[in-house]
């Protein structure tokens, strides 16, 4: 009998370096857009922060700011703590494990006192050791490895979640401010143009029916510039909130030039730049994770091997205080085989799972950035046509106000062109807003906003291409 415990012993030990995780290979990504125009990226623009290609102080002040003090990154930074602060003790269960125990039996007899376990007074040091078989601590340590790196990960899309909608935020308020001032300088011209009218219609030049179009347009630019004053508040507490406080930064109130997105920010082939995006690697570690559990769950299927000793010291017996006794123990699935059996599969269904999450991360991905990259195209041919037009129509202005100035047109014709150009600044501002927008959200798209960090590839596990 103990013959048949040693090879059984021996052969389960052999088992230990075998490893049952399921194999892994990450699914391939696109390979290429057909809508993407623009040359790889150089070294310079993948050194620097997204944000500076807009060449605005307080934009960059903002967002770095709201990488410390936001309160969604900060909550993503204490799950990683925790997640480390676990993984640093992720195979404790395959380690040695030792106890102290002290005991006292009433009993008396010298068949009692003989029994080394049943000594009247003892004092034991006991230890057991679960060997892994199987790779179980192997496993065990990926699974909480990939559980950092996926928490890793969070901590990446708070930030570009929070950097994302604090840049738009400051992008639309700029733009608010800016429709603000021209709806200001647009009442002050219609309150001209309306002096005018009241005074033709006074002269009998004009009548109250034709002048009413006039004053409706002059109370909805007093109204629109309330509706103005509202949101730009709004927006002002929305980025107060973004930092982590209920007080608006000062440096937001007074007006600033809208930002503008620099032509070359926007580049590199999208689907090169996929994988780096926080949501992507997240499932791609979540399938290296379910790999794992696989591995688990069919180690479970098999014997464990515990090894356990104890050295006791106690009453003397036999003229000795110490006794000892080891031997291993195994347990043998058995009864609840069949319950096991369906454990393995249904982390098998899990981990195909996890393949298809990834998958749909991969596509859901490449279509956000195809999306952004349409709007992003969309936007900079529309405000390279909005800024000709500009130049045209402001040439006509000054020619008008020329024949103004002589005595050749009246007033109001030079009004009417100021009035057209305050529209088409209007719309060449919406158009500026939708283009730095959009070349944030492709940015968001692509690779996740965040500039490259020397060592953070060191510190991400290493890729799943070839991995059994």
């Amino acid at each position: 009998m103990l013959l048949s415990v040693a090879c059984l012993t021996l052969a389960l030990s052999g088992c230990q370096s075998t490893d049952l995780a399921q194999g892994v290979t990450a699914p391939p990504l696109p390979k290429a857009y057909d809508v993407a125009p623009y040359r790889t990226a150089t070294a310079k623009a993948n050194t620097l922060a997204w944000w500076d290609g807009f060449h605005d102080r307080t934009l960059s002040s903002l967002v770095s700011r709201a990488e410390n003090m936001n309160l969604t990154v900060a909550i993503a930074h204490q799950s990683l703590t925790a997640a480390r602060a676990l993984a640093n003790s992720a195979t404790a269960g395959y380690q040695l494990d030792t106890s102290m125990s002290g005991m006292a039996n009433a009993a008396t007899g010298s068949r009692i006192k003989d029994d080394f376990t049943r000594r009247p007074v003892q004092l034991n040091l006991d230890a057991s050791w679960e060997i892994p078989l199987f790779g179980q601590d192997k496993q065990a340590q990926k699974m909480s490895d990939l559980t950092v790196a996926m928490a890793s990960e969070d901590v990446a899309a708070a930030k570009v979640a929070v950097t994302t909608e604090i840049a738009s935020n400051y992008v639309h308020l700029r733009a608010l401010q800016k429709r603000r001032f021209d709806t200001a300088e647009l009442i002050g011209l219609l309150e001209n143009n309306a002096k005018i009218a009241g005074v033709k219609e006074q002269a009998g030049l004009a009548t109250s029916v034709e002048n009413e179009p006039m004053r409706a347009g002059l109370d909805t630019a007093k109204s629109t510039l309330l509706l103005l004053d509202s949101e730009i508040a709004n927006t002002r507490q929305q980025i107060a909130t973004l930092l982590g406080t209920s007080t608006p930064d000062p440096a937001l109130m007074r007006y600033e030039p809208q930002p503008v997105a620099a032509a070359g920010m926007a580049e590199g082939r999208p689907a090169d730049l996929l994988r780096a995006r926080p949501d992507v690697l997240r499932a791609e570690y979540a399938v290296g994770q379910a790999a794992a559990q696989v591995g688990l769950a069919k180690a479970d299927l098999y014997p464990k091997l515990r090894l356990n000793g104890t050295i006791g010291i106690g009453t003397p017996v036999s003229n000795s205080i110490l006794g000892a006794f080891a031997g291993p123990s195994i347990q043998l699935p058995i009864f609840d085989y069949g319950r096991r059996k369906d454990v393995v599969a249904a982390r098998e269904a899990e981990f195909q799972q996890s393949i298809l999450v990834y998958r749909q991360a991969v596509l859901s991905a490449y279509e956000e950035a195809s999306r952004a990259l349409h709007e992003l195209n969309a936007a900079r041919a529309r405000t390279a046509l909005l800024r000709s037009r500009l130049q045209r129509v402001s040439k006509l202005k000054t020619s008008t106000d020329i024949l103004v100035r002589e005595g050749l047109a009246e007033k109001s014709k030079s009004i009417a062109g100021a009035i057209d150009l305050l529209d088409l600044r209007a719309a060449l501002t919406e158009s500026i807003e939708n283009e730095a927008r959009a070349t944030i959200a492709f940015y968001k798209a692509t690779r996740g906003m965040q500039p490259a960090t020397p060592g953070d590839d060191a510190k991400r596990p290493a890729k799943m291409e070839g991995r059994k």
